[in-house]
């Protein structure tokens, strides 16, 4: 239950002013890191993609949940 009441905390404060889905140019806006490792990222499968025609869309809450798990990893390896 921490873990979900984490996540929706996270929510409310972190990317306010993006869109609930967002593309490649605003996740590498999100996480500050080139276009080109947010789609390695996807395609790894770190952060889940929403089907949609031929352009990756990612929903902004799977943003959020990439960051905690890697923040929970970091504080391990301290």
């Amino acid at each position: 239950m921490k873990k979900k009441n984490t996540i929706f905390e996270a929510y409310q404060v972190l990317f306010k002013d993006y869109p609930d889905v967002v593309g490649i140019k605003e996740i590498s806006e999100m996480l500050g890191i080139c276009n080109k490792k947010v789609y390695k990222l996807l395609r790894n499968g770190e952060i889940p993609v929403i089907p949609c025609s031929k352009v990756y869309r990612v929903a902004k809450l799977s943003v959020i949940e990439y960051l905690l798990k890697s923040k929970e990893i970091e504080n391990f390896m301290l």
